[in-house]
């Protein structure tokens, strides 16, 4: 038979196990830092093979990386918008210029994805940047708002030569 203390420190084995093994479950639920990341690729789906010099009306493709780390299922909506070297944001402003193109997704906590993007411009423009800013779908206020979140891309966007 086994003796009362021999029960006593089984049993307080048994409790402090259970516990340590539940705190660790609820714990690993937690984000303690919530993120979301916006990641831009060029062509070969590469940080820094990026186009520096275009054509009008030439197609010129991309990468959007966006990663969801905010613990909780995320709406997302990528906004492409063209400046120039005086257009201002940053990450409390988003940026007061044309939206081009709007890419959306919806991501769960923990996941990622790359989507293709393909791009053209209908007139010439030196230094014009390409701004691609990440806005979220916020319930409360069933709209969106800007994340914070923004990359950019600098090019010269020239006419075609005529022969």
């Amino acid at each position: 038979m086994i003796d009362d203390e021999v029960k006593a420190v089984i049993m307080a084995i048994i409790i402090v196990g259970g516990a340590l093994s539940i705190s660790q479950m609820v714990l690993s639920e937690r984000i303690s830092e919530p993120f979301s990341a916006l990641g831009l690729l060029g062509p070969n789906m590469k940080i820094g093979d990026y186009p520096k010099i275009v054509l009008v009306n030439q197609t010129v493709n991309l990468y959007l990386f966006i990663d969801n780390h905010e613990g909780r299922t995320i709406y997302y909506i990528i906004y492409v918008k063209l400046g120039d070297k005086l257009t201002e944001i940053s990450e409390n402003k988003s940026a007061e210029a044309l939206i081009l193109y709007t890419y959306e997704v919806i991501l769960p906590h923990g996941m990622n994805t790359t989507i293709p993007v393909s791009l053209k411009f209908s007139n010439p423009m030196t230094n014009a940047r390409l701004i691609f800013e990440m806005w979220i779908y916020d319930s409360e206020t069933r709209a969106p708002r800007y994340h914070g979140r923004w990359n950019q891309l600098w090019l010269n966007i020239t006419a075609p030569t005529t022969a």
